[in-house]
């Protein structure tokens, strides 16, 4: 049998192919990176979009690019890192890849970041902030590096059942959590024994039946103030008691109380299923999702009387928004310098995101192509929402999602209390960024 490596040492690999690869070129070429853009240049692409988006895209370029040549390799998002880490264990990875926002800490050893040296004088920091909300900074740059740029941002998002909403005397969705909390109240329906016949919203369960539910709570988190990590990034916070109140607990509490059958905001718990599907059958008022499942939901249910509103806030004043998206990214086994190349030209040329967002309907990341999608009733909601949008840094996003996940379920369960599951949580994400050093 085939041995299996970690992705830990699969990373090692790569970091001594890199060497090698590296002493070759030194040996070997006499060519400088500027020079590498101006010769005949192929790169492979991977990405989980499907092989039609990407043809304009590709035409596109190399019409700028006259002496470039890309090819696309589309996988299948469930089985996308698997073969991702495997090709780049064998050197046979693709120059150019997406990865998660959250994933830089993860992946940042196998890439390279944009060169300075050689594009500074097109694309810099300073073009970053002024290009791309302030997130795209925050997920994607470390140590004054760029190491990815997005062609979209979604962020999380209300989905709800316009119908319900408006037999239940509610004119317009809650603005915030206050008026979310009201309006769940009306929406939901109780049989004389307290059992849920109908959600008033998916809120308070964990992955067994609201897929996004770490996503949730760490938004709660953000909007409630809450410091996740030391400035040193080498410890988790979100569970530390301040000066006067534990902002962590708060959040985590509140989100709780919607499936606790004790409180008078019980709406939801595990046993109603899958939230989406639910919301599909007609048997909740309220999910939170991103506008990558707005089409999986109008397929399956084309009647349903869909409204989308911006995700709650603590106040009319103040918003963080939670993002989900895609960056793209040049590994150090490849051609770093025409990967960069096209990288930057996918991303920060107009042109690039216009084809993009025509071919997907996804919402832009481009603070120029967020003004003008403002104005689409279909985007508005997540291109407004990417301005304000805060993510958090993450070891190793999806240990930390089943992190929270566990924690999620210990409250519910009553095995422990909610301050003990997010201490335990801490901890444990605390031990994670220990072992990543």
């Amino acid at each position: 049998m085939p041995k299996k490596f970690t992705q830990q040492q699969i990373l090692i690999i790569i970091g001594g192919l890199v060497i090698v690869v590296g002493l070759l070129y030194l040996l070997f070429s006499g060519a400088n990176s500027k020079k590498q853009v101006q010769q005949k240049t192929t790169i492979t692409v991977w990405g989980i979009e499907p092989s039609k988006v990407f043809s304009d895209l590709i035409v596109s370029y190399t019409a700028f690019r006259k002496n470039a040549s890309v090819n696309y390799v589309s996988v299948d998002p469930s089985q996308y890192y698997n073969k991702l880490l495997t090709a780049l264990a064998t050197g046979n990875g693709p120059d150019v890849f997406e990865i998660g926002n959250r994933d830089l800490p993860k992946w940042k050893s196998a890439l390279s970041p944009m060169s300075t040296s050689t594009f500074g004088n097109q694309f810099d920091l300073a073009k970053l902030e002024s290009y791309f909300p302030n997130v795209v900074e925050s997920d994607f740059v470390s140590n004054g590096q760029i190491y990815g740029l997005p062609l979209s941002i979604d962020t999380l998002a209300m989905i709800y059942n316009s119908d319900f909403l408006n037999s239940a005397g509610i004119a317009n969705p809650p603005k915030t959590w206050d008026e979310f909390d009201a309006d769940v109240q009306k929406l939901r329906i109780l049989d004389p024994s307290g059992k849920i016949i109908r959600a008033g919203a998916a809120i308070g369960g964990s992955e067994a039946s609201i897929y996004n539910a770490p996503d949730i709570l760490s938004l709660l988190m953000l909007q409630n103030g809450t410091t996740m990590i030391d400035q040193y990034k080498t410890s988790a916070q979100f569970a530390n008691q301040g000066s006067s109140v534990n902002s962590g607990l708060s959040a985590f509490n509140f989100y709780l109380q919607f499936a606790n059958a004790g409180s008078p905001y019980y709406t939801w718990n595990d046993s109603m299923g899958d939230a989406t599907q639910s919301f599909i059958n007609g048997n909740t008022a309220i999910i939170f999702d991103y506008e990558s499942a707005i089409a999986n939901i109008k397929n399956k249910a084309p009647f349903l009387n869909i409204g989308i509103a911006p995700i709650p806030q603590l106040s009319t004043t103040t918003f963080i928004n939670y993002p989900k998206y895609n960056g793209f990214v040049a590994s150090k086994l490849g051609n770093t310098s025409a990967a960069w190349d096209f990288i930057l030209y996918l991303t920060t040329y107009t042109e690039g995101e216009n084809i993009y967002v025509k071919d997907t309907g996804n919402p832009p990341a481009q603070r120029v192509a967020i003004a003008t999608a403002e104005s689409d009733p279909n985007l508005s909601v997540f291109a407004t929402q990417a301005l304000t949008a805060k993510s958090w840094y993450e070891a190793d996003s999806s240990k930390i999602d089943s992190i929270f996940n566990l924690a999620i379920q210990q409250a519910l369960s009553g095995s422990v209390s909610s301050q003990k599951a997010l201490s335990v949580a801490q901890d444990s994400v605390t031990s994670l960024m220990s072992n990543n050093q």
